[in-house]
């Protein structure tokens, strides 16, 4: 069954998490594998209640097993979120983020990010912008922790 028919009948906001979720799932495996430290970056990104972990993890299990690509789960997403920019801008630098946080980014996850950011009409220069105002940031908190 496709995962938007699944949970249509959900509220506004699960949509959009279950989204990120997907989205999130299919770069992680952009570069074959999807490693447990990954899954528990994406579930550090989204706010849930304990109780809450275990059907997020199914989601995103279920992500994994979906044949759809991630094109196809962005157009979803940009439908359902009406054009709202500033919401896209943030799901394409939490990808970037995902995308960086076992320390490898590979190629195979660069070309999904950017097909995503494509369907949510995102530039290039946007996504460079994106991309260094995440490192600044990520640069930052790593600098906290070793002082």
């Amino acid at each position: 069954m496709d995962l938007w028919e699944k949970y249509k009948n959900e509220s506004d906001q699960t949509i959009c998490i279950i989204g990120i979720l997907i989205l999130s799932a299919k770069i992680c495996i952009a570069d074959g594998h999807f490693s447990q430290f990954e899954k528990d970056e994406i579930l550090k990104i989204l706010p849930h209640d304990p109780r809450q972990r275990e059907i997020l993890i199914n989601i995103l299990n279920e992500a994994i097993a979906d044949k759809n690509d991630v094109e196809y789960h962005a157009h979803r997403i940009k439908k359902f979120i009406n054009d709202n920019q500033d919401f896209l801008e943030f799901i394409v630098a939490v990808l970037y983020r995902l995308g960086h946080s076992d320390h490898v980014y590979s190629k195979e996850e660069d070309i999904e990010i950017r097909r995503v950011a494509s369907v949510f009409g995102i530039k290039k220069s946007l996504i460079q912008i994106l991309k260094e105002n995440l490192m600044q940031f990520l640069n930052k908190k790593v600098s906290a922790v070793n002082a």
